[in-house]
């Protein structure tokens, strides 16, 4: 099955903000977050408040312009027509940059998240293919394909 795909901007984007803040620091921050305010709320100093949210504004805001910078990037991988060939040993990509093979066994997982087909690797990587860039005769075809290399 080959596959013709490219990213926009706003789906890069998003995509980039929405596994920003699916990590673990994330969750770190925000847990300490609300711990703080919660104990500064009820016992006492608001300077906790403070020593709480800053942090967490940052990484949170660090995020989303790390995510707008990425998604200006013209040369950006995500954002170049790319062709997907997939077949029984894996994925092969190729784009104006050049081309890879990724076998099976490199992936994790899959999911659609934000519209989109995100193939997630071991390393912690995506590869994300829109939705609308599929025929929808071939969906189920696709689907059934990551399903028995990455999920199965």
């Amino acid at each position: 099955m080959t596959i013709e795909a490219a990213l926009s901007k706003e789906q890069l984007t998003r995509l980039s903000i929405l596994r920003h803040i699916q990590r673990r620091t994330f969750y770190f921050y925000a847990l300490t977050c609300a711990v703080l305010t919660g104990y500064s709320l009820v016992f006492g100093p608001r300077i906790l408040l403070l020593v709480a949210w800053v942090p967490f504004i940052l990484y949170v805001a660090a995020g989303i312009f790390g995510a707008l910078q990425g998604s200006r990037d013209e040369n950006h991988p995500a954002l170049l027509p790319t062709q997907y060939k997939f077949d029984k040993t894996g994925v092969v990509l190729s784009n104006s940059q050049g081309q890879s093979v990724l076998g099976w066994e490199h992936f994790a997982d899959w999911k659609v998240i934000a519209a989109c087909y995100t193939l997630t690797l071991k390393g912690g990587s995506i590869l994300a293919i829109p939705r609308s860039d599929i025929p929808l005769a071939e969906v189920a075809k696709f689907e059934g394909l990551l399903d028995k290399h990455i999920k199965g």
